[in-house]
């Protein structure tokens, strides 16, 4: 029986990033069915279909799943549409893929969270499409950062987000929660103490404003995050710094100069190693190299073999309550003791 796949919303992240990874997935898994796609533009819905090989569209949720009763089910919807869309499907029993963010509160992302618990305790399957844990250069840094952690030689994180014009104010659960999840997901461990600091820049829009966080790991190491939301260049680098050890990370999004990204390993004040993105990726497609197809197979095949997949609502609150935080302007932030255990 063919493994069913059903996406909702068609908008520009669906037909940049996941649309050419569903396509790619059906044509190297051959007992795959692209079954349909979900839009309330239903004339996007069958462009989108007609571009990536779904067989039927719709223009309602409750209609789709009924009639389709997917395998897995992709929401690709707007950042203040998740939450609520998120819980009415995991709610039915659908394993989910969602974008990000997963709520634009801590609240939402508990409602999320809630909704996939079954009443066994059980959780239905769903992952948090935080492409940039998905980056073949972010991955190859984390399998580095993990064995520094291990033997006690990663102290610091850095991360630089630039972005030209964005004077709306959608800074934090939009753009600068990539760089609170990357952190994350590099430390391999929560935040403990942040201290938050901003710039408004009022001449450019009321929202305007550079936010700088700094703080600590549980882990006990050290981290700086900067973003500058009218720099004169689109850019996220990230920078890991320890014992006789520097990783240097340009990271390949869209319309980032640095795309299709790097990285670089120093030591003793010599570079070892530099890889381009695509070479890591081992494509140079954006899809590829920007997490898209790795986030979305991945997800698809462990469903496939009965594996609880990784990178779940419960590993993503904290990115959420962390971007709250500065959404709030708070000035500080204090993070509970959580195990870190993969959901």
């Amino acid at each position: 029986m063919a493994f069913k796949i059903c996406v909702v919303g068609c908008g520009g992240i669906a037909w940049r990033g996941h649309g050419p990874a569903y396509r790619r997935y059906a044509a190297e898994h051959p007992v795959t069915e692209l079954a349909a796609c979900v839009d309330i533009d239903r004339e996007k819905a069958s462009a989108f279909a007609e571009e990536f090989g779904f067989a039927r569209t719709y223009d309602q949720v409750e209609e789709a799943l009924e009639k389709e009763r997917p395998d897995a089910v992709c929401l690709l919807v707007p950042a203040p549409y998740i939450a609520a869309s998120a819980a009415a499907i995991l709610e039915k029993g659908y394993p989910l893929l969602m974008e990000k963010p997963p709520g634009v509160s801590k609240e939402e992302a508990l409602q999320i969270s809630a909704a996939a618990r079954r009443s066994d305790g059980s959780e239905i399957p769903n992952r948090v499409a935080f492409n940039r844990r998905y980056m073949p250069i972010v991955v190859q840094a984390r399998s580095l950062a993990e064995q520094w952690m291990d033997e006690g030689r990663l102290h610091h994180l850095a991360y630089n987000i630039g972005r030209v014009g964005r004077t709306d104010d959608e800074d934090a659960s939009v753009t600068l929660i990539h760089g609170i999840d990357t952190l994350r997901e590099l430390a391999g461990s929560d935040y403990r103490d942040i201290r938050l600091r901003y710039r408004k820049l009022p001449h450019l829009g009321a929202g305007v404003t550079n936010v700088a966080l700094a703080g600590e790991f549980w882990s006990g190491a050290t981290f700086s995050l900067n973003y500058y939301p009218v720099a004169g260049a689109v850019y996220e680098r990230a920078e890991l710094l320890g014992e006789n050890v520097t990783l240097r990370l340009k990271l390949p999004f869209w319309t980032s100069y640095d795309s299709p990204g790097s990285v670089e390993l120093w030591s003793g004040n010599g570079r070892i190693a530099d890889d381009e993105g695509a070479a890591v990726a081992g494509l140079e497609e954006p899809y590829v190299v920007n997490g898209f197809y790795e986030e979305n197979a991945s997800f698809f095949n462990a469903l496939r073999a009965g594996r609880k997949p990784t990178g779940g609502i419960v590993t993503a609150i904290q990115s959420v309550e962390v971007a709250e935080a500065v959404y709030q302007r708070a000035t500080r932030y204090t993070g509970a003791l959580i195990e870190r255990v993969e959901a």
